[in-house]
């Protein structure tokens, strides 16, 4: 859609739903948010999701069994297709955004979040699959991850294999050694995968955890792209990277919250937290650059290019 028509479509849509410009709350790589009355917000998809995504979401979110979780998670109320886009309807949930917070607090307090942050990761991981649930990665247009296909292992070397089409041309020009550091990724997972089989929420980070006044964590948000059923830790080890992504707050929260994740999980797992790092860094190279140009390329490359990782994730 051109530009300007994008932007008539929007006007379009807003207006139908008497939503003012200035309500909008926030806004992510697919959708505006926007208050919707006092308790509900509407989102905004201008050619960013498809309707048939958006409602396998509704009907995961439905499945979901809330009472196993210690926060909340959305509610979609409705999908409705528009001209040029679509609207979901959401409940709105309690809480600011952690990532707003975490600018403001000091460092006694950040080492009280993290094992909040940790907590409310190790939640999701009492979540089942939903009942008929026959692949590991909730959106799958690609199909790749049915699970008669294979075990856990086979479906990441998969899902790697199929990213490498477009991204090896650009990792293999800028990560050391990349051709034998896949040659190893792929004798890893070539083993059979023996651990629990565990929802993943795939992108757990302070943007999409709510906090109230007290910093208790009150909901968790966005499930969808890389929501998969799998090995919980995947969940641990990307909020662990995810904490302070880019280092913004300068407070070394990447050291500080792995050795919070060891204290309470122990040491054997660490070898698999740097797995799954380094397998999100391949899945997620191109997310918002298609030309591998943008600085979280960069932050994928840069941990594609850690020894200690690779070192250590037999």
């Amino acid at each position: 859609m051109e530009p300007a028509s994008a932007d008539l479509s929007r006007q379009y849509v807003l207006e139908k739903y008497q939503v003012s410009p200035d309500a909008r709350l926030s806004q992510g790589m697919e959708a505006e948010v926007f208050a919707y009355g006092p308790d509900k917000v509407l989102k905004l998809y201008m050619g960013t999701a498809s309707l048939a995504d958006l409602r396998t979401l509704q009907d995961f979110y439905d499945s979901l069994d809330r009472q196993r979780l210690p926060y909340s998670v959305p509610n979609i109320l409705s999908v409705i297709a528009e001209e040029g886009g679509i609207v979901t309807i959401e409940r709105r949930l309690p809480g600011t955004r952690l990532s707003t917070v975490l600018r403001t607090m000091k460092s006694e307090p950040l080492d009280v979040i993290m094992q909040r942050y940790l907590h409310a990761a190790l939640a999701i991981s009492n979540l089942e699959a939903p009942a008929g649930f026959d692949r590991y990665k909730l959106l799958d247009p690609d199909g790749l991850s049915l699970r008669s296909d294979g075990d856990w292992h086979a479906f990441l070397w998969r899902y790697v294999t199929h990213k490498l089409v477009e991204l090896a041309p650009h990792l293999s020009r800028d990560v050391g050694q990349f051709s034998a550091k896949m040659q190893q990724l792929h004798a890893i997972l070539q083993r059979p995968y023996l651990g629990e089989y565990r929802l993943i929420h795939g992108d757990f980070f302070p943007g999409n955890l709510l906090v109230d006044d007290n910093g208790h964590i009150t909901a968790l948000l966005d499930f969808g792209l890389f929501t998969l059923y799998g090995d919980y830790l995947f969940d641990i080890a990307t909020g662990w990277v995810f904490l302070d992504m880019y280092d913004e707050l300068k407070a070394n929260l990447r050291g500080r919250c792995l050795e919070v994740i060891l204290d309470r999980l122990g040491e054997p797992i660490r070898g698999r937290l740097y797995r799954y790092v380094l397998i999100y860094s391949i899945l997620s190279a191109n997310a918002y650059s298609p030309t591998c140009t943008d600085g979280h390329y960069h932050w994928c490359v840069a941990n594609l290019n850690t020894p200690e990782y690779w070192n250590a994730i037999e």
